[in-house]
């Protein structure tokens, strides 16, 4: 009998918040999770935006050969789950109701949506999700083998906190009180979990900037509640929402020169938000653990991996062949029973932000920056022009990427653009990244409601 599957990835959840030097939550269920199984400790998605990187790690394939973005992902993108139907799994999921979720799971047996488009109407765990995924695995209704699918968002602003968990003792900003909180219910659901006969894989789509201060210069209540509602009101739709952007920036721009005076440059970064111009480790560095069906103990794996080697490493865990062709990801599974395995690159991207969508004199809606990441040395530069928003940092050096080596490093430069030429050399070209009207409205509306503003 084949095992059953847990595949739960948390939204925004940083990997240096689970496992490190840097962790300052307080998380015992994950913590026995790792002791009891296999973390990989530098495990990187492809992109900032969730459709993108989890699009990556469903697929195998980083966006730059499929074209997929969190806007673009259809129904007909072949996943490792419909592979897994095809070889006798019963598929389940808990989903927020975004169109990029519903569209991975449009072919499951049964899916639990929740409610994640409307702000005033957000549940998180503590309002009754937690307790509706603690029931379906007690239920013992899913016909076996299964697998269940959960994403959860409780990491995300407007941070609710619950009161006992606002407290120093589970962190020292509101981020890592909630992923402290987050561990009381990863723990209620292991307490439903048979690990003998189930495999629990735990990751996360993308990481996130904590701002050093403990809030972020981003909130500009009055231009985004305007933003937010433009559409409802005439007037605005006359002054149209790039002005607001500006008016929006200005604010943000002001914000940010008081804060100089005080902090460093690296503190300073932390006010960053995602889908921009950068790809800092905090926000593609994630999470990754295997644990359950017996899987080794207290294994920690310190090589590279990628989203795209999750699923790969699965089918192998479970002895089922793999029938993806031609794909980016490979198993990881010769690095848990302790054999080398080359490193292989991994390929990162930025998301795609609002202000593309309302920007008419540059309408395409592809991420602006790409890159690669190596153990040694990250490099990303604008799509379109390799000449412009150079980066490269010695990570062996610099892990904190504060030095930006671009114009001493030419030969350097030289090698890791030919990794990502290689990249897009491989690129299906009978794929698109371009979204069509429709999509763009589509998307326009999700990042307005996720707070992308």
């Amino acid at each position: 009998m084949k095992p059953n599957i847990v595949v739960l990835t948390i939204d925004s959840l940083r990997g240096d918040k689970c496992f490190g030097s840097n962790k300052n939550t307080k998380t015992p269920n994950l913590d026995s999770l790792i002791t009891n199984g296999v973390y990989f400790s530098q495990a990187f998605s492809a992109s900032d935006q969730t459709g993108t990187s989890l699009g990556t790690l469903f697929t195998g394939n980083f966006p730059i050969k499929t074209g997929k973005t969190q806007f673009n992902f259809d129904a007909k993108t072949f996943t490792y789950f419909n592979i897994l139907k095809q070889e006798g799994y019963h598929l389940y999921s808990f989903i927020p109701d975004h169109d990029f979720f519903q569209t991975l799971t449009s072919n499951f047996d049964e899916n639990t949506i929740y409610d994640f488009k409307t702000k005033d109407a957000w549940l998180r765990l503590h309002g009754g999700l937690g307790q509706q995924i603690v029931e379906q695995l007690k239920s013992k209704k899913m016909k076996e083998p299964w697998i269940y699918y959960i994403h959860l968002m409780d990491i995300r602003p407007p941070f609710t906190i619950p009161p006992e968990f606002d407290k120093e003792e589970y962190g020292s900003n509101n981020y890592e009180k909630l992923v402290s909180y987050i561990d009381i219910w990863i723990g209620k659901f292991l307490n439903e979990i048979d690990l003998e006969k189930t495999l629990l894989v735990l990751s996360s789509d993308h990481g996130e900037y904590i701002p050093v201060t403990g809030e972020s210069i981003n909130e500009i209540p009055k231009v985004q509640n305007m933003i937010t509602n433009v559409s409802k009101v005439p007037f605005l739709e006359k002054i149209g929402m790039k002005v607001l952007f500006n008016a929006r920036f200005a604010a943000q721009t002001y914000r940010k020169e008081k804060l100089k005076r005080t902090l460093n440059p690296y503190q300073m970064r932390s006010f960053n938000s995602r889908a921009t111009l950068f790809l800092y480790d905090e926000i593609i560095r994630v999470p990754l653990l295997f644990v359950g069906y017996n899987l080794k103990k207290d294994l920690i794996i310190k090589e590279m991996v990628r989203h795209a080697d999750v699923f790969p490493t699965i089918m192998n865990i479970i002895n089922t062949p793999d029938t993806m062709k031609n794909i980016d990801g490979r198993s990881l599974f010769p690095l848990i029973n302790g054999d080398k395995l080359p490193e292989k690159p991994a390929y990162i991207e930025v998301g795609i932000n609002l202000a593309q969508l309302v920007d008419k004199k540059n309408p395409e809606a592809i991420s602006k920056v790409i890159g690669v990441r190596t153990s040694e040395y990250k490099y990303f530069r604008l799509r379109e022009d390799q000449t412009k928003n150079v980066h490269l940092f010695d990570l062996k050096n610099d892990p904190t990427e504060e030095t930006n080596l671009a114009e001493s490093k030419p030969g350097i430069i030289e090698k890791m653009e030919k990794i990502l030429s290689d990249f897009l050399k491989n690129a299906d070209k009978n794929k698109s990244s371009k979204l069509t009207d429709e999509e763009k409205r589509i998307a326009r509306e999700t990042l307005l409601k996720l707070g992308y503003i």
